[in-house]
């Protein structure tokens, strides 16, 4: 079992930390929460008493794109151990970037993945992720990639390219790739050589 779930008592709580450690100023209406987190209504429910018993979060209420006003729950900046849970939670990842790389690799058919951003605890990234396949399954990577962001709390921003799309774009200096490879990045799978 993952350190995190052990720690915290299970996936959904350690999924849910996340959720407002990485989001800070976010306010969660729960129905978004329990997406976000993959988890029923019930258990998050029941994770969010628990975060509220000890203030870790606070009932707010904010206005989504629309202007409406909605109730929810949101990190309490005040939480007198925020600054080491924050710490903590940088220092104990979900997931191995081995784990990612064979992810996509396995089920997504990558044959590159670059991470960045989030992964590097960059959040000026344009992206956090470049995956590059030889042939695209849109839904197929689109679930694994949300997958992972549920893993970490928070939506994993991500380039996908076919191959010679992507080989196209790097040739010519698109401003995406290089924002990306001039960056901190790490390339986590690489099965085309672009290491070399």
């Amino acid at each position: 079992m993952h350190i995190l779930e052990t720690l915290f008592g299970n996936a959904v709580r350690a999924r849910l930390l996340r959720a407002f450690i990485y989001n800070p100023d976010e306010v969660f209406a729960v129905r978004s929460l329990a997406k976000k987190v993959k988890a029923t209504g019930a258990a998050l429910k029941r994770e969010i008493k628990i975060f509220q018993k000890i203030n870790l979060i606070k009932k707010r209420s904010a206005h989504d794109a629309k202007g409406k006003k909605v109730k929810g729950v949101a990190l309490n900046p005040n939480f007198k151990h925020l600054d080491a849970l924050r710490e903590f939670l940088m220092q104990v990842a979900p997931l191995s970037e081995d784990a990612i790389a064979k992810k996509l690799g396995d089920k997504g058919k990558a044959k590159l993945v670059v991470v960045s951003g989030m992964f590097l605890n960059d959040s000026d990234a344009r992206a956090d992720m470049l995956v590059v396949s030889e042939k695209i399954n849109d839904r197929k990577v689109n679930r694994i990639i949300a997958d992972i962001g549920a893993e970490f709390g928070r939506d994993v921003s991500y380039a996908l390219f076919t191959k010679d799309d992507f080989s196209y774009r790097l040739g010519m200096g698109d401003k995406l790739i290089r924002d990306i490879f001039d960056f901190p990045h790490r390339v986590i799978l690489d099965k085309i050589g672009i290491g070399k």
